[in-house]
């Protein structure tokens, strides 16, 4: 304890500064963190318990939704409370419930909204060309490259311009997080970030929606992530540490999550960031896992060697608690990432997690469009 990193004694002073007492980094051994050795670190008033104190606020469970928001745009998990994540995830569950009967709220009836994608995708499109039809409303589908942008039309030029096209939203796809901000910035109409560089919201909010159907709570859960430290690892540091949930984070050195998104949620709740997998995966309630090769990233065979121990098998899975259950945001690589018996397995939910990215679409543009 006595020679704890520069780096991380600041974090922990700015966190006891702010009166939360909720900052925690474990490392179960040094660690080369961000290029700086740390070490086990505790705020002195959650040091010796099992975890930080939280008021009925922070338990799902007890909160009781309004459906509504102040927010204009959704872009990033750090700019959501704990209140308006679960006012996000309520709505959700209000719709999958209608859409399990058959009844489709015509929320957007006479919207419609522009779906902008820089690259090729799957469910997030899917998703979100779907739950527009079910809400009554319309949609454009604007692929990156056959817009002006592709030949150097300014984002002010084109944000402005959208805005008074009559749309009701507008849903960006792998675009730079500077870009998805400066969107939002000109736009006159409500700015959805679908994924970027650095974060990855409604996947991980439909992962937290996923979790509380299954485990019937957030609150006191253990999520472990396990793999290249992405936007999707950025946005589960951030989406699980406001709503109470326990996050640790199994990477190799130099492919840990962003410094700012880990400092950012050592703010909220217990982070635990290191390179030992059974260290991260011990206890845990959910196991995750995304591809080692992102979107918009070059095939690296260094990368994935780097990563090859960092695949999740069933002696990784035996590791959990024996209720655990397997969560992957797809597409998957069986055999790299995941063994094909973890993913095709008993504990797996991931098709369950891909369909709630419909209810929860749906619940974003109900709540912003």
């Amino acid at each position: 304890m006595n020679r704890v990193h520069e780096y991380t004694k600041g974090v922990r002073e700015r966190a006891q500064a702010g009166g939360g007492g909720l900052c925690a980094v474990f490392l179960c051994t040094p660690l080369e963190f961000f290029d700086k050795t740390c070490y086990t670190v505790y705020t002195d008033d959650f040091c010796g318990r099992g975890r930080a104190p939280h008021g009925d606020a922070m338990d799902i469970n007890k909160y009781t939704p309004k459906f509504k928001t102040a927010q204009k745009h959704l872009l990033h998990l750090a700019d959501l409370t704990a209140e308006e994540i679960f006012e996000i995830l309520y709505t959700a569950k209000l719709f999958k419930k209608k859409y399990r009967v058959g009844e489709n709220a015509p929320v957007l009836k006479g919207k419609t909204v522009a779906l902008l994608f820089g690259n090729a995708s799957t469910r997030t499109r899917v998703s979100f060309e779907m739950g527009i039809r079910q809400l009554g409303g319309d949609y454009i589908f604007l692929p990156k490259n056959e817009t002006q942008l592709a030949r150097g039309e300014s984002i002010k030029d084109t944000a402005v311009m959208l805005g008074r096209y009559g749309l009701a939203a507008l849903v960006l796809r792998a675009f730079p997080d500077e870009q998805v901000i400066e969107f939002s910035e000109w736009s006159e109409v409500p700015v959805i970030n679908g994924i970027s560089d650095r974060s990855h919201p409604l996947q991980v909010l439909a992962d937290l929606f996923t979790v509380w159907e299954v485990k019937g709570r957030l609150d006191d859960l253990k999520l472990a992530y396990i793999g290249d430290g992405n936007n999707v690892a950025n946005s589960l540091i951030m989406g699980c540490s406001k709503v109470n949930m326990d996050v640790a984070i199994a990477s190799p050195h130099g492919y840990s999550p962003d410094r700012e998104v880990v400092e950012r949620g050592m703010q909220y709740g217990n982070v635990l960031i290191t390179d030992d997998v059974a260290a991260a995966v011990r206890g845990a309630d959910v196991v995750y896992t995304d591809v080692f090769i992102s979107m918009n990233d070059e095939d690296d065979e260094r990368k994935k060697q780097k990563l090859a121990r960092y695949r999740v098998t069933p002696e990784v899975m035996a590791l959990a608690k024996e209720d655990a259950v397997f969560m992957h945001c797809m597409p998957a690589r069986r055999g790299e990432e995941v063994a094909a018996e973890v993913i095709d397995g008993p504990q797996s939910i991931v098709y369950d997690q891909a369909e709630n990215r419909l209810h929860l679409n749906k619940a974003v543009l109900a709540m912003l469009a």
